[in-house]
């Protein structure tokens, strides 16, 4: 059977129509990666503008996770507590280091601060001294602690010194060891959080 003329030119223009509908969107593509690439791009303000817009959603994307993160690993006050009295008692193993001793009673946690004249005092040993998590100062007595150790605890929750809630460091953090005291900073040196660091004073000087 013949196919006829009409039919013939109704099927060939459907493919013209085709095929130019796929020539013009290789053109088109081929367009914008041209321009991509186009050094005038990097000429044009509103490139810049695109540049910063994306780049602030992303940091706020950024800063939203991580405050959520943040909340997430936010830990308990008593937990915050026994971090705080182990700190306390790291830096207190630090004064002895140099200083021979602990601070007496009446020096308290201040001379891990500011420098109570005692020869070998290099510190502040920590950047300042805070309350324990329920606005309590934390409580310190010289030598009265078992094996020589001061005292030194958190009163907990409770405010009241003595209770069964108290909050005592790992007696093991009195004693520091030397391994920290290679490349000493003082903690007025040192940016916040930073860990204390390793002195300068080699092992001999531990009296």
């Amino acid at each position: 059977m013949r196919v006829s003329v009409k039919t013939d030119v109704v099927k060939w223009r459907a493919k013209r129509r085709a095929l130019n509908g796929i020539l013009r969107e290789y053109e088109q593509k081929k367009a914008e990666l041209q321009a991509v690439v186009s050094p005038t791009l990097f000429r044009n303000p509103k490139f810049y503008f695109g540049v910063i817009i994306v780049l602030v959603l992303v940091g706020a994307s950024l800063f939203t996770a991580t405050d959520k993160a943040v909340r997430r690993l936010d830990v308990s006050p008593p937990m915050r507590a026994l971090r705080n009295v182990d700190v306390l008692a790291e830096a207190l193993g630090r004064y002895r280091f140099h200083t021979g001793c602990f601070p007496d009673t009446g020096q308290g946690l201040a001379a891990l601060v500011r420098d109570p004249r005692v020869p070998g005092w290099d510190g502040p040993y920590i950047r300042f001294l805070r309350n324990d998590p329920w606005g309590t100062p934390f409580v310190y007595a010289c030598g009265a602690g078992t094996n020589g150790l001061p005292t030194l605890f958190s009163c907990g929750p409770d405010k009241t010194p003595g209770t069964p809630d108290d909050l005592h460091p790992d007696p093991a953090r009195f004693d520091p060891g030397t391994a920290w005291t290679n490349g000493w900073v003082s903690a007025d040196k040192r940016l916040p959080g930073v860990v204390v660091l390793p002195s300068k004073r080699p092992a001999a000087a531990k009296k």
